[in-house]
């Protein structure tokens, strides 16, 4: 039998796979034209959430870095707002369970920590470009630089979308924080087309080198002081 060709409408014809995004999402909503700021804002934070490494992966690499740090100063702005309402709020409560937790920031008067919050807006960009640098520089250093520091700094300003989780009281700030350092490295790892083990260390070493270097301090302060007593015994 004449094999025939197979008409539009048959339910046999093959049909092309489905794109893993639709055609007009071909960056982040957050930078697309025509969406409004908050559907733009809602979808962006889903899609961290849901396909992280896919959305780094189709992230434009470009020296556009505006919308990406207005972003960041956004979620940072309502993480420093969250975090400071529950800080005041629970601060009585957090010092008869931990008194060594205070600290300088403990001994802040209530209008001083509301001042700092309130000018998130002139000191998080300032953190952002800096911790960018940082995270750049480490990568230069594994050899995973592959794709520029636009795409480093794009990566930063996207990973900071967890913070938003401080507004749980409590926990809030911690997962916050843990889960910003998990998307880093998937972010990194997807931007710059390198292993996600280069990517950890670019993100993890300056971490682990600064606790190092605190904890270095301490031990050296401590054995000061004890040498001190020791003389004076």
């Amino acid at each position: 039998m004449e094999d025939r060709p197979l008409a539009p409408s048959d339910p046999l014809a093959a049909s092309p796979p489905p794109p893993p995004f639709p055609p007009q999402e071909e960056t982040f909503p957050w930078e697309q034209p025509g969406l409004g700021v908050f559907p733009a804002f809602a979808r962006t934070l889903a899609m961290l959430a849901s396909t992280p490494r896919r959305a780094f992966e189709r992230m434009p690499v470009t020296s556009a870095f505006g919308r990406p740090l207005v972003f960041a100063i956004v979620v940072g702005w309502i993480a420093v707002l969250a975090g400071t309402f529950w800080n005041l709020l629970l601060r009585g409560w957090v010092q008869e369970l931990m008194p060594w937790a205070g600290g300088r920031w403990g001994e802040l008067s209530a209008m001083a920590r509301i001042a700092v919050a309130m000018t998130a807006p002139l000191w998080l960009p300032v953190g952002i470009l800096v911790g960018a640098c940082i995270a750049h520089l480490f990568l230069m250093l594994v050899g995973g630089a592959k794709r520029g520091f636009a795409a480093t700094f794009r990566v930063q300003c996207y990973a900071a979308a967890p913070t938003l989780l401080a507004v749980i009281p409590a926990c809030g700030q911690l997962a916050g924080v843990v889960w910003s350092i998990v998307l880093a490295i998937i972010g990194l790892s997807a931007a710059h087309r390198i292993t996600t083990g280069k990517a950890a260390l670019a993100v993890l070493l300056p971490l682990l080198l600064c606790c190092g270097c605190i904890a270095l301090g301490a031990v050296l302060f401590g054995a000061a002081i004890f040498g001190a007593l020791g003389r004076h015994g």
